[in-house]
């Protein structure tokens, strides 16, 4: 199983006087002199909810809510999702996140990277990112923008033809009004949902963690990675076969699952001598688009 070596995680709540422990089992221990500790095999895990502030652990009988800020640290945050995420590949109970930006910890595999593999890390950069998501919107949006012009063009023309009428001293007027009407929507539109996609990839990114720690980047023929390097352990992969295909920019690789980004992999995270044999592998393993 992957991330297999991963230490269990110990969690004080002196305001209900709990302890949880979260590793090969989920348990919970209260003051002590109290009631025997419970533990629950992860088979009796019914749903497991993870977001910014709390995760929420509900089996058949009970509710237990752990807030983020109880934990030491933000690594022992990353460590028991990376636990419940590879203990509900195993056991397929129920489990809610927010958006991620790098995979799930459910889809790497345990595997040995090979002879011909590529690691690098490094902590994943605002602006290139946002650039690169910006990029992929502008791909959706050009068909559309220029409908929207011509619409609009359209539009504008026949309602200076209604009010005004076109005649042979004005249509030399209308035309490049109607054009440049179509051209300030679709630029206006274009400016919206730019400022839209920002706010979004920025909801998206302080949701995950993981994008302000340092990240472990590896690429082989075998799979690739893209894990906070505090919960790496070197020999667990996401398979190519989990990958749909990809898309690259200037600044990096984003590999796509059911056509939602699923990993975003910095070319500056390895030496550059590296670059052009990732590109090689990715390229072989996955369709470009």
């Amino acid at each position: 199983m992957a991330f297999s070596d991963l230490k269990p995680v110990c969690v004080n709540d002196e305001e209900s006087g709990n302890t949880y422990i979260i590793g090969s089992v989920f348990a919970v221990y209260g003051m002590i002199g109290s009631e025997p500790p419970l533990v629950y095999s992860w088979d009796m895990i019914r749903m497991v909810s993870v977001t910014r502030r709390e995760m929420v652990i509900e089996t058949a009988g009970k509710s237990y809510t752990i807030i983020n800020k109880l934990f030491a640290n933000t690594e022992e945050i990353l460590r028991t999702i990376a636990i419940i995420e590879c203990r509900q590949k195993e056991f397929s109970f129920g489990y809610q996140h927010e958006k991620r930006m790098f995979p799930l910890k459910s889809m790497y595999t345990e595997c040995s990277p090979g002879k011909e593999s590529y690691t690098g890390e490094g902590v994943l950069d605002d602006g290139e990112t946002a650039a690169a998501f910006i990029m992929l919107l502008n791909f959706k949006l050009v068909k559309f923008l220029w409908l929207i012009a011509l619409l609009i063009m359209f539009v504008t023309f026949g309602i200076l033809h209604l009010f005004i009428g076109i005649t042979r001293d004005n249509i030399l007027y209308f035309v490049p009004i109607s054009v440049a009407s179509g051209a300030i929507v679709a630029l206006l539109v274009y400016m919206i949902t730019h400022a839209a996609a920002r706010a979004k990839f920025k909801k998206m990114a302080d949701a995950d963690l993981a994008t302000r720690q340092p990240i472990t980047f590896v690429v082989s023929r075998a799979g690739f990675a893209a894990c906070e390097s505090c919960t790496y352990e070197g020999r667990d992969l996401v398979p190519w076969s989990e990958m749909d295909y990809f898309i690259e920019s200037d600044k990096m690789f984003i590999l796509y699952k059911n056509n939602a980004a699923a990993a975003y992999i910095p070319k500056k995270a390895f030496e550059k001598k590296f670059v052009g044999g990732i590109a090689d592998i990715i390229a072989l393993s996955l369709e470009q688009r």
